[in-house]
């Protein structure tokens, strides 16, 4: 299953999430969404019990605020996220 996960990263998340972005996360290329955040790594392939991303997309972080703020993610964006992180958060 081949998952393109930037399209999202590119509507929902680099408003906020660019170079320099909060939480020192960047989601604008691969290299950054798997490197950056104040927390980073905020993926950890093929877990998401364990991925800060996944973690605050279903609001059981323990460091920083939800995700999104305004909870503009649909139930299936946040679902293709998780899948893609589940899958091994392939770079494609």
């Amino acid at each position: 299953m081949a998952l393109n996960i930037f399209p999202v990263f590119d509507r929902r998340c680099n408003i906020c999430h660019e170079e320099d972005g909060d939480g020192g996360w960047d989601g604008t290329t691969y290299e950054s969404v798997m490197t950056t955040g104040d927390n980073a790594p905020v993926i950890i392939p093929g877990d998401i019990d364990n991925s800060l991303l996944a973690q605050k997309l279903l609001n059981q972080q323990t460091e920083g605020d939800n995700l999104p703020p305004t909870r503009d993610l649909t139930e299936e964006e946040i679902q293709l996220v998780l899948d893609w992180i589940a899958a091994g958060a392939p770079d494609n």
